[in-house]
C-alpha cells in the first residue's frame, strides 16, 4: 500500500539539490500540498480573480489548516509547491472555519 509520504516522493522532481516547482495545472481543490520549506496548504478553492485560496497546516495538531485563509496567485503557488500529499474529501468545514465562503467561487 503507497504511503502519503510515497505519493509526495513520486509528485517531486530534485535535480541536484534543488526541488523543482509543480506545474500550475497540477494545483487541484481539495489537495494538501508540501512546500520547499516543509510547510502544507490545503487549497480550498479559487477567488473571483482566478487566486488560489488555501490554509497552511498551522502549528496546532489539534486543529490543522484550521486558522485563516490566504490567497495567492496560481503561479506563485506552483513555485512553493513541491508535491501533493493527499486529498481532503469534505471542504466545507475548512471553507466555513477559515471564513472563506465568500471568498471561493470555484
Amino acid at each position: 500500500m503507497a504511503t502519503a509520504r510515497d505519493a509526495f516522493a513520486d509528485a517531486t522532481l530534485t535535480i541536484g539539490t534543488h526541488t523543482m516547482a509543480m506545474a500550475e495545472s497540477d494545483i487541484h481543490k481539495g489537495w494538501i500540498y508540501q512546500t520547499s520549506n516543509q510547510q502544507q496548504r490545503l487549497v480550498l478553492g479559487w477567488d473571483r480573480d482566478g487566486r488560489v485560496v488555501y490554509s497552511s497546516k498551522g502549528k496546532d495538531p489539534d486543529a490543522p489548516f484550521l486558522n485563516c485563509h490566504v490567497r495567492i496567485t496560481t503561479r506563485k503557488f506552483a513555485q512553493r509547491a513541491i508535491g501533493k500529499l493527499r486529498e481532503v474529501e469534505d471542504l466545507q468545514h475548512y471553507i466555513v472555519a477559515n471564513k472563506a465562503t465568500t471568498v471561493v467561487v470555484r
